[in-house]
Order: C-alpha cells, then structure tokens, then sequence
C-alpha cells in the first residue's frame, strides 16, 4: 500500500506582503503626485491666461475712458455756455443761433464709458478659484467693484438725456443726429435761423433745469471715471509687476 504525502508549499513570510503593498502604495501615490502636480501646472497656466486678458481688458478700459473723459467735458463745457444765455434773450434769433450750437452736441450725442467685463465675468463664475494670490483677487475686486458707481451715474447721464431730448424737441427744430461723435463736434453757429418754434417760457426754463441737473450729473460721472482710471492704472501696474507682464 502507497502512502501519498502532500507536498507542503512553504508561506510566505509577512514582509513580502508589506513590500508588495509598498510598492503598490507607492505607485498609486506617485500617479496621484504627478496628476496633482499636472494639474497645479494647468490651473497655473490657465490663471495667468485669465491675468493676460485681465492686462488687456484694463488698458482697454484706460483708452476709452480717455476717449469717454475728453467728451463728456467738451459735452460740459458746452451746456455750460448754453446756460449762461439768459432765458428772456431767447426770443432774439441771433442768441437762438448760439444757443443751438452749444446745445446740439449733447443733444445728438451721449458719450458713455463703458467696462470691458469679458475677464471680470469669467473670473465671477469660477476663475478666482485658480488665483491663489489673494492680494491680486481684492485687487481686482477692488477696481471692478468701483465701477459699480461709476455705471450708475451713466446710467443716470441717459436718463437725464432723454429727458432733455424729449423735453427739446417739443419746443425746438431740431436736426437728424450725427453719424459720427467727431461730425458731431459744431463747426460754426448758425446764423438768422429761428431754432425754438414756439417761445413758452416755462417749457424753457424747464428745459434749462434739466440741463443744469445733466451738467452737474456729467461732472460728478466725469470724477468718477477719473477715480477709476486711477485705480485701473495702478491695477494695471500691479499685475504686470507680479506677472512679469510686458
């Protein structure tokens, strides 16, 4: 009779299992280093695109709030000296003249700054998340948060506009407006050309108020925009230093 002895394998001892569990720990955590790290590389990259078109989008801003700055005063300086024709001298054709050359260019044409947001938006819905400088995001949120005031009064600046055209044109013969802010610089006043078809003094003087409150309204739109440009500049400077932009 055979006797069959099973073959004993021998165990394996402990440490060959605590070093196959290390290795397979530390690939898992070498993957998970490398996607963190391509990850921080990609985040990084696509911060500095958004402070790319930040730069951009605030020497936009400088530009035509320049642009927005140098009208709206001559617009000022304008109804200012429409102002100061007395009301009862109206009747006289001559002054009507004067009167509708210092009056047409506001008439025909509101100039108003605004904001490139295209950056701005993009960062609200998410793109702050990737900025990790947080000096740079209260930096930002400072300039833009600002501007919230300086859209009100423009805002208030149409307001007033369309007041005074409606208010215009029931009293005066106007003209189609320019095509063109620089057509719509006056060239010269007319002259012996009766302007107001009817003279009704309190429509006048109604029309005067409403001037005066859109003057006084594009002064303080025109201090509010020169604050912005200021803190849009420094920004500017700020981030171009930080992210050794050219």
């Amino acid at each position: 009779m055979e006797v069959h002895h099973h073959a004993h394998t021998s165990g394996k001892k402990w440490t060959h299992y605590f070093w196959e569990f290390l290795m397979l720990f530390l690939a898992v955590f070498c993957g998970f280093l490398a996607e963190n790290y391509r990850e921080t590389l990609v985040n990084k990259e696509k911060a500095h695109h958004y402070i790319q078109n930040m730069v951009a989008d605030l020497k936009a801003d400088t530009a035509d709030v320049n642009f927005s700055i140098y009208y709206q005063q001559l617009w000022c300086d304008h109804l200012d000296s429409a102002l100061q024709l007395p009301i009862d001298r109206l009747k006289d054709i001559n002054t009507q003249d004067t009167f509708y050359y210092h009056f047409l260019p506001f008439y025909c044409w509101i100039q108003t700054f605004i904001q490139n947001d295209n950056t701005i938006t993009q960062l609200k819905t998410g793109g702050f998340n990737l900025i990790r400088n947080e000096k740079v995001v209260d930096s930002i949120n400072l300039v833009y948060n600002y501007y919230r005031g300086v859209k009100f009064a423009t805002d208030f600046n149409i307001t007033c506009y369309w007041d005074i055209a409606r208010k215009a044109q029931e009293i005066m013969d106007l003209p189609t407006p320019a095509a063109t802010i620089e057509e719509n610089i006056p060239k010269y006043i007319l002259q012996n050309k009766e302007i107001f078809f009817q003279y009704d003094k309190p429509r006048i003087h109604q029309l005067y108020s409403m001037i005066t409150n859109a003057k006084g309204s594009l002064v303080a739109t025109i201090v509010g925009e020169k604050r912005y440009r200021e803190k849009a500049e420094r920004l500017l400077n700020y981030l171009q230093q930080e992210y050794h932009l050219d």
